[in-house]
């Protein structure tokens, strides 16, 4: 199913972690999840000032499905816009993108759910709202008791049938020029679009866990840092390191980490999007794991964090690993941890 969290540094910055796993008929595991995707090209981007982020969780098919459709929605109306000028209406907040995501969102699934009527009851669900279908040529109502009970539980995502897409959950970060940093997240089988009103969200497996420790490290933080904005290196840190705990505390969360980090100051898409994945997450994730078992100080996780994904020089891996290693409060143990014993 995979996990989907968010967490905003600042009014106009913020970030969004996910990882790779997902679990096949819920028995094989796999890591080959690609969940996390901008929806805008940069073209858009660079128009509108504006980044949109898609965090996706649950069944991988229906996730890509939903990311391209909302993609190629995106890309059809900002067409459309080029064509008849500034006055055909475009998205160009967060918002605006969120809400087209959750229309297409919406579509698939009355799509899936018309597809599903057809093949266990051989009407769609058009057929069912006007109460009857055809069937060589002869005119069948539907009024069957049992046959509408068992179409109602389809059509209310209440029936294992529709698994696929009751458990497809959503996380919409990005920056605009209107409102700053924002979130949105949806959810299968809701109709509503919710805007995140603390500074974290989160989705997907052991998303329940990973709130309680997202409301522990915000309880910490003072007044002013929770109006204002926390440092974008403590936020980075936090957010892998509650990743990182919610991995050990549930199933179906693993493999490779994949970060964005938004920067809404940028002047362009390049200053404003970074995607960091790949073995530099998996060496930060590394890090900030042995920062939170005491076996490097804390300076030394927050310096190689900020140059794993916030330097604009190239990063060395070897002088990366002599640093973290040479910085140990006892090498024997951190080898111990990152070859995964307990210490």
């Amino acid at each position: 199913m995979g996990l989907v969290n968010s967490l905003k540094f600042s009014y106009k910055s913020g970030a969004i972690i996910t990882d790779e796993e997902f679990f096949i008929g819920g028995r094989r595991r796999v890591h080959t999840a690609d969940n996390l995707q901008s929806l805008i090209t940069e073209e858009m981007s660079n128009e509108f000032g504006l980044e949109a982020v898609f965090g996706g969780a649950g069944n991988l098919s229906v996730v890509k499905d939903v990311i391209c459709m909302i993609k190629s929605k995106l890309q059809s109306e900002y067409a459309e816009y080029r064509r008849r000028g500034s006055d055909s209406p475009v998205f160009k907040t967060v918002e605006d993108v969120a809400r087209i995501a959750l229309r297409v969102f919406q579509e698939i699934s009355h799509e899936k759910v018309s597809k599903k009527l057809y093949g266990l009851l051989g009407f769609t669900l058009d057929d069912f709202n006007r109460g009857f279908y055809f069937s060589e040529g002869k005119k069948i109502e539907i009024k069957d008791d049992k046959i509408v009970a068992k179409a109602m539980e389809i059509i209310m995502m209440k029936a294992s049938h529709m698994k696929d897409i009751q458990e497809v959950e959503a996380i919409i970060i990005g920056t605009d020029t209107e409102s700053g940093f924002n979130a949105f997240d949806f959810y299968g089988g809701m109709t509503h679009l919710y805007l995140s009103t603390s500074l974290y969200n989160s989705v997907g497996a052991g998303s329940t866990s990973t709130s309680l420790d997202f409301a522990n490290m915000i309880n910490s933080l003072e007044l002013d840092q929770r109006r204002n904005g926390i440092d974008k290196i403590l936020g980075l840190v936090e957010l892998v390191r509650i990743t990182n705990q919610s991995a050990i505390k549930n199933s179906e969360i693993g493999g490779y980490y994949d970060i964005i980090y938004l920067d809404g100051n940028g002047k362009n898409h390049n200053d404003r999007f970074f995607d960091i994945n790949g073995e530099k997450t998996q060496l930060l994730k590394e890090i900030v794991g042995a920062y939170d078992h005491n076996l490097i100080p804390k300076d030394v996780c927050h310096d190689l964090a900020e140059k794993i994904v916030y330097s604009k020089s190239e990063f060395n891996f070897n002088e990366a690993e002599a640093a973290f290693f040479s910085n140990a409060s006892d090498t024997g143990k951190l080898n111990l941890f990152l070859r995964g014993y307990k210490v």
